[in-house]
């Protein structure tokens, strides 16, 4: 009963994940391979991210590099214009080793104040010389 009541459980959340569509960043040289990129919950794309709700996003990567830390940084690209958006810093699956598949996960509130808007969402994690260990661009659509 515990079994089926899990496998439910799991079954309902992956309705809500989409693997979503992307365009990697016009970056100089991006140590890593991004395989997947998923957000939860993005029923369809553009995602709609609701104010007062959290998103979790999870990007599956290998790196091409070893790296002892990461940093998250994330833009929203508004009439072409990147605007810094602070995020927590994430986790990943395991340590960041060349040739290893990693996923990153990292969880965002999405505060009433921001406006409702369309917009693309660039997402970087970088290594620790600061390097791109991968980047992204996704469409987003903030709603009420």
């Amino acid at each position: 009963m515990i079994r089926t009541a899990i496998l439910s459980l799991i079954a309902l959340a992956s309705v809500n994940a989409v693997s979503v569509k992307y365009s990697t960043c016009r970056s100089h040289g991006v140590h890593g391979t991004l395989t997947t990129v998923d957000v939860e919950p993005c029923p369809a794309e553009p995602c709609a991210l609701p104010h007062g709700k959290n998103i979790t996003l999870r990007a599956t990567f290998t790196p091409s590099v070893d790296s002892n830390t990461f940093k998250s940084s994330v833009h929203g690209i508004i009439l072409g214009l990147p605007v810094p958006y602070g995020v927590p810093h994430g986790s990943l699956s395991g340590p960041i080793v060349s040739g290893q598949e990693v996923t990153y996960t990292n969880t965002l509130y999405v505060s009433p104040a921001y406006p409702k808007i369309r917009l693309n969402v660039e997402w970087e994690v970088l290594d620790d010389h600061h390097r791109d260990l991968f980047c992204f661009i996704i469409p987003v659509h903030i709603t009420s």
